[in-house]
């Protein structure tokens, strides 16, 4: 059923985005772009990239970076990210490829562990050659944003400055609570303690205990 409401022959794929590898590609890339599941790495896909296109390309990778990591953890799931590009095939011709992911797997700081992507051939749709901004596209009622400029801020909503594990240490240490005792009334190690403490006071530019208490309130922390 997926072929009816592509606009022409697609392929897809699982990228781990920890080891920066495909865990699995679709047989169809050998019919689309003719090469191999095998062959289809990370590495070609960037290398392949017309010059024209690469640059935008490495632009709005780093947007849809900073897109997800100014997401609410629980929120990261519910967002598809869309552009194009040129894709150069084994015969040396290039194709335009709608590239499409969502995430499949987030850690429970939210972090992206894998995604999903699907490669549209759109070359038929592409008379003038000119690229289509990124997008992302909410899913489950979430809101989109198209065609945005790289160097725009957006205002997502529920946007947050700490995951909901640093807003809980960050409650417990503005309570005066020790570190052993916020490892054992969240049932995590005095190392996660720590780690997190030192993510809450780096991401806040706070130095000291009062001025982290102060900007909390003000900034809406806790």
């Amino acid at each position: 059923m997926l072929n009816v409401f592509h606009p022409r022959d697609f392929y897809y794929y699982i990228i781990n985005i920890a080891s920066v590898e495909m865990e699995y590609v679709n047989d169809k890339v050998l019919d689309i772009i003719g090469i191999s599941p095998k062959d289809f790495t990370v590495e070609y896909v960037f290398e392949k990239i017309h010059p024209d296109d690469k640059d935008r390309f490495v632009a709005y990778q780093q947007k849809v970076t900073d897109f997800f990591s100014n997401l609410l953890p629980e929120k990261v799931l519910k967002y598809k990210v869309s552009y194009d590009y040129r894709l150069r095939c084994a015969d040396g011709s290039y194709k335009w490829m709608l590239m499409q992911n969502v995430t499949l797997q987030t850690d429970d700081c939210g972090s992206v562990i894998r995604v999903l992507g699907v490669k549209t051939d759109i070359t038929h749709l592409k008379t003038d050659n000119v690229p289509s901004g990124l997008s992302f596209l909410g899913l489950d009622g979430e809101p989109s944003f198209y065609n945005v400029p790289i160097n725009s801020q957006l205002l997502l909503p529920g946007k947050s400055l700490f995951s909901k594990r640093e807003k809980q240490v960050l409650r417990l240490v503005l309570n005066r609570k020790s570190t052993s005792e916020i490892a054992e009334l969240l049932c995590i190690s005095v190392h996660t303690v720590n780690s997190h403490r030192k993510n809450i006071f780096s991401k806040s530019g706070c130095t000291s205990l009062v001025e982290l208490g102060s900007k909390s309130v003000k900034e809406a922390w806790i």
